[in-house]
C-alpha cells in the first residue's frame, strides 16, 4: 500500500518519527505531485529547509539535503533503468520507521546542525505566575465584597 503523503515529526503518530527536540510535533509532509517529490512545511517552529533555503513548499530532487529542525536527511532516488550503477561511499544509513534515537549507536547518529536552540519556557512561566496572581487578586476582591460588609 502506498501512502499519498508521508508526515515527518517528533510525535509517534507521524509516518516518520524523528524524536529530536528541534523537530516540531508535525513538522512537514512529503508527497508526490505528478512524478515529482514535494515537501511542505506544516508551520514548524524551526523551519523546513531544502539545501540552505527555508521553504513552505518545494520540489525535492535526488541528492538534495532536506533539513527539519536540526536534522539533515539526504534525498535518494531510484536509478533509472539502463543507467550505470554508481556506489557513493558515505555515512548515510537508512533508518527503519519507529527506531528510537537512543537505540542508535554513536556512529549512526543523525547529523545535527548547530545554530538552533530549544525555545525558552521563560515567557510561559511568567504568564502562568501573572495569571495566578491576578486570579488570587480577583478572588480576594470577590471575598472582600461578599464577606467584608
Amino acid at each position: 500500500m502506498k501512502a499519498e503523503k508521508v508526515t515527518i515529526g517528533r510525535l509517534e503518530d507521524n509516518s516518520f518519527q524523528i524524536p529530536h527536540p528541534s523537530v516540531s510535533s508535525h513538522h512537514c509532509e512529503v508527497f508526490l505531485k505528478d512524478a515529482d517529490l514535494w515537501v511542505k512545511d506544516l508551520n514548524s517552529t524551526n523551519g523546513t529547509f531544502v539545501g540552505s533555503d527555508r521553504i513552505m513548499e518545494a520540489m525535492l530532487k535526488p541528492s538534495q539535503i532536506l533539513r527539519v529542525g536540526q536534522v539533515d536527511m539526504r534525498v535518494e532516488g531510484d536509478t533509472p533503468a539502463g543507467a550505470p550503477q554508481r556506489r557513493v561511499v558515505d555515512h548515510t544509513q537508512i533508518i527503519p520507521q519507529g527506531i528510537k534515537l537512543n537505540e542508535l549507536d554513536q556512529t549512526a547518529r543523525m547529523a545535527v546542525n548547530p545554530g538552533f536552540e530549544k525555545k525558552s519556557n521563560t515567557a510561559t512561566k511568567v504568564f502562568i505566575i501573572v495569571t495566578a496572581l491576578i486570579a488570587v487578586g480577583v478572588l480576594g476582591f470577590i471575598g472582600y465584597i461578599l464577606w467584608g460588609k
